[in-house]
């Protein structure tokens, strides 16, 4: 299975891109987590030391049972938005996608062995992105790292802000972007 996570708006360029990758995937090979359409809570109240709620358990499933996981957002201020933070919060959970009782977390960690696509739009140039360190690409690979998670695949689509950015161009660039995604799934 390949568990798509979508944390972005319900319209615009990061959610049609999303449309693309659900195309690219037969609905009976995916779970798809749209957070925009869930309850899901920003804060956890009591850290770590809550019970899982039924919604955070489903998810986690999920995530468990998936061979690859896919992360599509747009990059606000360059970071990932909140509702995704709070995603990754509430689903790599201590003893379901790490352990520091057991010494099971980055190369030891219980997810490894999965892959994990990142996909992100921004309206400004990568560029700028790299320059301030990648931040939008780091937040998730670090949580990505401590459950045993490292092969990761990066994809952006960039510029969607310059009043030069051609329409047609940036359709063909979220075309390309699906393509990779099947590729990458194919070759896992």
């Amino acid at each position: 299975m390949i568990s798509i996570i979508y944390g972005g708006n319900t319209s615009g360029t990061c959610y049609e891109l999303y449309q693309h990758i659900l195309h690219q995937i037969p609905k009976q090979q995916r779970y798809d987590v749209f957070l925009q359409q869930s309850n899901i809570g920003f804060l956890l109240t009591t850290g770590y030391h809550a019970p899982l709620s039924s919604q955070q358990q489903i998810w986690i499933n999920q995530l468990e049972a998936s061979s690859t996981l896919i992360f599509i957002y747009p990059l606000y201020w360059f970071n990932v938005t909140p509702i995704l933070k709070s995603f990754i919060d509430q689903t790599f959970w201590p003893e379901h996608a790490f352990s520091f009782k057991n010494k099971q977390y980055f190369r030891n960690g219980l997810w490894k062995g999965k892959k994990a696509i990142i996909i992100y739009t921004q309206g400004g140039p990568e560029i700028l992105h790299r320059f301030k360190g990648r931040l939008g690409y780091k937040v998730m690979k670090y949580p990505l790292n401590l459950s045993g998670i490292y092969d990761i695949s990066v994809l952006h689509l960039d510029n969607l802000n310059r009043s030069a950015t051609d329409n047609k161009k940036v359709v063909a660039s979220m075309a390309n972007i699906a393509q990779k995604v099947k590729q990458l799934i194919r070759n896992k």
